[in-house]
């Protein structure tokens, strides 16, 4: 009989003597694919570590069996060496942070080629095989890892996690950061790895939607146990619905995006729609914007134009390269631009300091937690942004005689001024009891509790840490947020939390919010308005409600067709 991949019996793990796995059992035969779901802090984490041979120092884990690639569990780091990284590979959540900024991604594939002894012309074959299955081009070679998107690089990180032929793939929530589409590009590319290459498949999800798709086995993480689901190979994915996804995406423009089941319960009530003044000057105006990345490249965006106007959200849906990142960062003063206008308030972009356009706009990141200090606390991330909050309005010229121009956005842990010219800038901030009482405003403004200000970045969860970016965000009455997939790498309930308190916060404080999204879920749920973004060029537009019911073109119908199919 042949050995399981991955056999664990009673396995149990615990950080300093508090029990974060009970009970475990898992067996995974050879060529099969298991889905592990569960909400945020359900230990989907630790059980990763835990296959890798990644817990920490304090952790203790005890078993009555186990053993990895049908051999006995690991009990030395050398052993672990012989495994991780040649039989078992990884893909993390966050693709950027497993790069080397400081090479191409040719030179980091050349590392893994020689790293696990592989021949760099076999390397650079397998290579081009796997760019074609992960929709890539293989100029991509050529990248840094800044100069990918989001999208791009969670299949680079794909790449370079086939790239061995390991007989284990464990995969921590690698389809969050891809709009519908790709998600199920991923999905068919990881079914056809395991088929022909006998692939064992770990994939951690909190898609219910995904774990139908890919799994043949489906289990549920729920306060550090494992339950199975459901047995059997589940597909939820018609074929002919498929062909007929990609037969679209071949013909024509691409978009898309993903859909959460929870977040449709968030509000069952009609939603209030923003009421705005299209006679009056836009809060926010793109008008044909062209950018590119090096000024004798091709142009990313091409002739964009869109608005926001007070009190108005407006989201921003394409697939992964489209360029939509690149387009934020227009927005913020950190991309050249060759031809258009950005105009907050009528007035170009240009023209703002800093610290001014800091008063208009805050940005929200897809990873709250790397836009914190980590060395310092929630409550004094909220204080440094209440200081930037000036007492009453402040001229221009004052602003840039307090330095004002190395003041960078409160949602980055801006450079701060220092105590004479903070002190000039918001008198209102040098009493530390009224300082204390507008962070626990700040944080009950995002039903966090007060104790919430002592607790470091990484004592909070995803939603958590969000929702005090949120806070953070707000600090300063902003009249815009730009949003950028900021739910993407959460659960649904977790996500339906985080809605709940900015579709409050927009009734309060009466803010406008551009949504950068791949999930048309979360442009339902938050905006009036969508754009539809293909290959740089705006394809698309109007409300919400109309593109969804009656979309005319063909990324409209393919974002609405690849929902239904996840729905299903």
């Amino acid at each position: 009989m042949t050995e399981p991949m991955i056999l664990l019996k009673n396995l149990q793990v615990a950080y300093d003597g508090q029990s974060v796995l009970q009970d475990v059992n898992l067996t995974v035969a050879a060529g099969e694919a298991i889905v592990i779901i569960g909400p945020s802090g359900a230990g989907k984490t630790t059980i990763l570590k835990t296959l890798l041979g990644l817990l920490p120092k304090n952790a203790r884990i005890t078993y009555e069996t186990a053993s990895l690639c049908g051999v006995s569990w690991p009990k030395s780091e050398q052993a672990w060496h012989d495994l991780r990284g040649r039989r078992i590979t990884y893909v993390a959540q966050g693709a950027v942070s497993s790069f080397s900024p400081f090479f191409t991604i040719e030179e980091q594939c050349r590392h893994v080629a020689k790293a696990i002894n592989l021949d760099w012309a076999e390397a650079h074959s397998r290579i081009e095989t796997l760019s074609i299955a992960l929709d890539l081009d293989l100029n991509v070679l050529s990248l840094y890892p800044t100069e990918l998107s989001g999208g791009m690089a969670q299949r680079v990180a794909l790449l370079f996690a086939l790239l061995p032929k390991p007989d284990i793939l464990i995969a921590d929530e690698p389809a969050s950061s891809l709009d519908m589409v790709r998600q199920l590009q991923v999905v068919e590319l990881l079914k056809k790895v395991q088929q022909s290459e006998g692939l064992t498949l770990v994939f951690v999800t909190h898609q219910r939607e995904l774990a139908n798709c890919i799994g043949d086995s489906v289990y549920e993480l729920q306060d550090g146990r494992l339950q199975c689901l459901q047995e059997g190979h589940l597909q939820c994915l018609q074929d002919g619905c498929l062909q007929n996804l990609k037969a679209s995406m071949n013909e024509g423009d691409h978009s898309a995006s993903i859909s959460v089941e929870d977040i449709t319960t968030i509000d069952k009530e009609p939603r209030a729609v923003a009421v705005t003044d299209v006679a009056t000057a836009p809060l926010l105006e793109i008008k044909n914007l062209q950018a590119c990345y090096e000024a004798d490249s091709n142009s990313v965006l091409h002739d964009v134009s869109l608005t926001v106007h007070r009190g108005e959200w407006v989201a921003l849906v394409g697939l992964s390269g489209a360029g939509k990142s690149t387009l934020f960062r227009c927005l913020l003063g950190w991309q050249p631009t060759l031809n258009g206008e950005i105009l907050y308030g009528e007035k170009e972009l240009a023209n703002y300091s800093p610290a001014e356009l800091g008063q208009i706009v805050q940005p929200i990141w897809q990873d709250p937690q790397s836009s914190f200090n980590p060395r310092q606390t929630i409550g004094w991330s909220l204080e440094e942004a209440i200081k930037h909050k000036p007492a009453k309005p402040v001229k221009s010229e004052s602003l840039q005689s307090l330095g004002a121009q190395n003041v960078r956005f409160l949602s980055q842990e801006c450079t701060i001024l220092d105590v004479a010219d903070r002190a000039r800038f918001s008198p209102v901030a040098s009493s530390a009891s009224t300082g204390q009482e507008q962070v626990s405003t700040l944080l009950g403004a995002v039903n966090l509790p007060s104790s919430y200000s002592k607790r470091y970045p990484h004592m909070l969860s995803g939603g958590e840490c969000q929702r005090a970016a949120l806070a953070r965000a707000i600090a300063n009455n902003p009249s815009l947020l730009l949003c950028d997939e900021m739910t993407s790498a959460l659960d649904g309930q977790t996500q339906a939390e985080v809605l709940t308190v900015l579709n409050d916060l927009k009734q309060k404080n009466q803010l406008a919010g551009l949504v950068i999204t791949h999930d048309l879920t979360i442009a339902e749920s938050l905006c009036e308005r969508i754009y539809l973004l293909a290959e740089g060029c705006i394809v698309e537009s109007g409300t919400v409600a109309a593109v969804l019911a009656n979309p005319q073109s063909e990324l409209a119908k393919q974002l609405v067709e690849a929902r239904t199919l996840l729905k299903r």
